[in-house]
């Protein structure tokens, strides 16, 4: 099993990651809510220039509060300073869109968008619509060196209803998922399993993220069966206090 943080983001978020990796997380994840916290790719790239082993993600993305090619864009850049320790976490947006009156993103959008940020990302020629028609873009200089596409960049997608569980098993994505107590937990994850079988996918490749926002998350393989007491034996949270 393997631990990470959660960061609701701030301009000196590096020191927290920091500290995370000496104390042997794995993850750093960052909160993308811009009415409520600080700016994610400002954060994780500093955190990127701070620390060598911790992976840093955005914990999660918000679809609407950037274009897909800027997101595309910011990865790539983020890889080239942190190369293979990126991960793309994205949801639809809850805090972050109630924040100022919306609701969340549509699914089909967000399936949309990560189609754009990954076609992008593999240096293909995508067609989206921008500012109200359809345009074909790509990025045109890649081999420059700017920004780094070859390293790969896993997506995990903040799944809790049979939807959205669908959505991460048709994509192979990682799943992220809140818990508050044992029971909501296990049901959470049997969802999850029976939507990644659905899928036909197999079993060993679901990877759960449980994020318990009392003070860490938890991140392990979620293919193994509950066990009997009720927690899982290979995806559960535990709370661990404060630098230590």
């Amino acid at each position: 099993m393997d631990f990470g943080i959660g960061i609701a983001t701030a301009s000196d978020s590096w020191k927290l990651a920091q500290r995370a990796e000496e104390l042997g997380f794995t993850h750093a994840w960052f909160f993308d809510t811009q009415m409520i916290t600080g700016d994610c790719f400002v954060a994780m790239a500093a955190a990127a220039l701070k620390t060598s082993r911790i992976r840093l993600g955005t914990g999660v993305l918000v679809p609407s509060n950037r274009i897909a090619a800027v997101t595309a864009n910011a990865f790539a850049t983020l890889n080239g300073l942190a190369p293979g320790r990126i991960d793309f976490g994205i949801g639809t947006g809850f805090s972050a869109r109630r924040a100022m009156g919306l609701n969340a993103v549509k699914l089909a959008d967000m399936e949309e968008y990560i189609r754009v940020v990954y076609g992008l990302l593999s240096h293909e020629t995508v067609e989206t619509p921008i500012e109200g028609k359809r345009r074909k873009i790509r990025f045109l200089n890649p081999e420059v060196g700017l920004i780094n596409t070859k390293d790969p960049i896993p997506l995990h997608i903040s799944a809790y209803g049979p939807r959205s569980q669908a959505l991460t098993a048709k994509l192979s994505a990682g799943w992220k998922s809140f818990i508050s107590d044992v029971p909501g937990a296990m049901g959470a994850l049997e969802s999850m399993q029976q939507s990644w079988k659905a899928a036909g996918r197999s079993a060993g490749d679901l990877y759960g993220h449980c994020l318990d926002l009392r003070l860490c998350a938890g991140r392990g393989r979620a293919d193994r069966q509950p066990s009997r007491d009720g927690a899982s034996r290979a995806a559960r949270c535990r709370a661990v206090a404060p630098g230590g």
